[in-house]
């Protein structure tokens, strides 16, 4: 292939993207990567009618044999939980994320009561489905890479760079001691709280990233609020494309920072039943107001907004060797 490409899988509430570039030194001379893995939950599929899809279902679907590096930008179920099934599948070279290499293996299974609310349960799951895709990809050989804003900058493949700009080291050593606390608590109601605190602070904990390809940049902030960028103040973060943080939701980006980015396109990953108030209409129409053209991994309902947007597996970006960018939706 040539160029690079970014498909946006299409799971629903929740992120999935394979990054794919040429590269002479990878198998059949081509570099990817799977940034985040989706949801695990079949209720989340139950209803295809807009497109949806596991993530590991569209990877066989597309025949893909290799997949280089995995990444989890943090621990959510829609986000972590469909990485256990590709983590069973493939086997990667790397896993990148953000707790130190050998973190896993401090942890205990959690148990997961009945009577928890719904996205308790969830938060849980995903914190054992992290640790699952860990000892499953150790025992592959895969390196374990703990990333943070004071890592050197990434080169993972030809003419391709990557930069974290968060979290940094002190808020991933926080980070390890809530996710500790969740798993040596031995009093129900305490250990509840400290799932609770670390479930309600994990966005702002998330890898952002900026990719840098033919002189374009991509920023993909993971869950990442508007309240995650106090510390970037004197950072650079302009981006021709850039997937909105938290599903677009009201919290997702402001007008100032947004400003800042300048993105020509926009990737919001919000659900066709925009769940938790994802694609939010006013964030929505802020960012078309500031001139950029918004495109969806699902296809969530907003008036005015997301017109004649129809039912689609993927969104699949693609900028070519001297740098043009294109977009195209597929069914």
């Amino acid at each position: 292939m040539r160029g690079l490409r970014l498909t946006f899988i299409n799971v629903g509430y929740g992120e999935s993207i394979l990054l794919e570039t040429a590269d002479r030194t990878r198998k059949d001379g081509v570099f990817r990567a799977l940034i985040d893995g989706g949801s695990a939950e079949p209720e989340e599929y139950h209803d295809t009618s807009s497109g949806r899809i596991p993530v590991i279902r569209w990877l066989e679907r597309k025949e893909i044999t290799h997949i280089d590096l995995l990444v989890n930008t943090h621990i959510h179920e829609d986000h972590t939980s469909g990485l256990l099934a590709v983590a069973e599948r493939y086997a990667p070279i790397s896993f990148w994320q953000e707790l130190p290499p050998l973190f896993y293996q401090t942890m205990t299974p959690l148990y997961v009561r009945e009577e928890l609310q719904t996205t308790e349960k969830k938060f849980l799951n995903s914190v054992n489905d992290y640790r699952n895709v860990c000892r499953i990809l150790a025992a592959k050989g895969c390196e374990i890479r703990q990333l943070s804003c004071e890592s050197s900058c990434l080169i993972p493949a030809e003419q391709l760079k990557m930069t974290v700009l968060e979290p940094a080291l002190d808020r991933e050593e926080l980070l390890g001691r809530m996710i500790t606390a969740i798993c040596t608590e031995t009093d129900e109601n305490a250990a509840r709280s400290a799932a609770n605190r670390a479930d309600a602070a994990m966005n702002n904990f998330s890898l952002m990233l900026m990719i840098e390809y033919a002189g374009r940049r991509i920023l993909l902030p993971g869950d990442t609020n508007q309240n995650g960028y106090v510390r970037l103040k004197d950072v650079d973060l302009s981006a021709d494309i850039f997937k909105v943080g938290h599903h677009g939701q009201k919290d997702g980006i402001s007008r100032d920072i947004f400003r800042r980015i300048r993105p020509e396109y926009v990737i919001c990953c919000a659900s066709s039943d925009r769940r938790y108030g994802s694609a939010s209409p006013e964030i929505l129409k802020m960012m078309r107001e500031e001139g950029a053209e918004l495109t969806f991994s699902d296809c969530p309902d907003v008036p005015g907004q997301t017109d004649n947007l129809e039912p689609h597996s993927a969104l699949i970006y693609e900028l070519s060797e001297d740098g043009r960018i294109s977009f195209r939706y597929e069914i």
